[in-house]
């Protein structure tokens, strides 16, 4: 028998410090609950029912069984493949091996370097369809993407979750480098408004029929350069910058609207930034960090926050 919290939505980021989750099933959704298998829980208020969750498919890791291969990820029904070099036969052998352990990939491509301003992936067809756009599932939100016109990184979805801890109802956001979308839907059913903008009309025109797919409202979609951002100052309660090669370039008119403090993402080859908090791994020496500033007026120091 496994026994499940269960939990409302608005009320998961609060509570789960007080549940020890088993690792071995996934979270599922019932309606404004979420239901989370547990070992152990640590207050008296949650409540426990019995539960039927399905079993983590833990995949075999392909370093193991295809030398070269440093990595995969699956997103909806594509598997993307990271790879030290392309290796001819080798290569589709691996796209043969993961459509053999993941029935539900039609797809896989192989990752090459990333490209443009707009961060999209070079990719190469291993096996399957030659298609690049999916809807994926992340934190009980469906996303439409193209994998081929966007940078999608879905190991980045726990930190997407821990974002809807520090904003607020009611709390007034900008999503400044949109991208897709996954920050700002994360972030709307927190009960946020949120003003999501982007360059890339790709990815804008994702976000659009993402929202369509979660039935939200509560974001307004913007298409702009990110160096004159169509804002009075200090629009925004919370500004957040998802743009993690080119973020530095743009803080001062970040600070610019945001009221106080900007939450943005780093690339750096240290394991240890001074005043920001590795998130995620990148690549081999390569990090992914969050700094949150305090923005006192544009033409001040930016001060480092808790």
């Amino acid at each position: 028998m496994v026994l499940c919290a269960k939990i409302p939505r608005r009320q998961f980021n609060e509570l789960k410090k007080s549940l020890v989750i088993d690792p071995d099933f996934e979270l599922s959704y019932d309606g404004d609950y979420i239901m989370v298998p547990v070992k152990e829980i640590r207050a008296d208020q949650i409540h426990l029912v019995e539960c039927k969750p399905s079993p983590k498919k833990r995949a075999p890791k392909l370093n193991q069984l295809i030398p070269g291969v440093s990595s995969y990820y699956v997103i909806g029904d594509i598997a993307l493949v990271s790879m030290k070099e392309s290796y001819g036969d080798t290569s589709k052998k691996v796209g043969e091996v993961i459509m053999s352990i993941n029935r539900k990939v039609r797809s896989v491509f192989l990752r090459k370097k990333v490209t443009g301003q707009f961060r999209v992936n070079e990719l190469e067809l291993l096996a399957g369809e030659n298609k690049t756009d999916t809807v994926y599932k992340e934190n009980g939100l469906k996303f439409y993407v193209d994998v081929a016109k966007v940078y999608v990184n879905p190991t980045m979805a726990r930190e997407r979750l821990e974002l809807r801890r520090e904003v607020k109802m009611g709390d007034k956001v900008l999503d400044a480098f949109t991208g897709y979308g996954p920050i700002a839907l994360n972030l709307a059913v927190t009960g946020a408004y949120v003003v999501a903008g982007d360059l890339n009309l790709e990815g804008l025109y994702m976000l659009k029929r993402s929202m369509e797919l979660n039935k939200i409202r509560s974001v307004d979609v913007i298409n702009y350069d990110a160096s004159f951002l169509p804002f009075r100052d200090k629009s925004f309660d919370v500004v957040i910058g998802d743009n993690p090669t080119m973020a530095r370039n743009f803080l001062n008119e970040l600070c610019r609207v945001t009221k106080g403090k900007l939450t943005y993402y780093v690339l750096e080859r240290t394991a240890d930034l001074t005043s920001c908090v590795k998130v995620n791994d990148y690549a081999k020496d390569l990090f992914i960090f969050k700094c949150n500033v305090a923005c006192d007026n544009v033409n001040s120091p930016l001060r480092s926050t808790p």
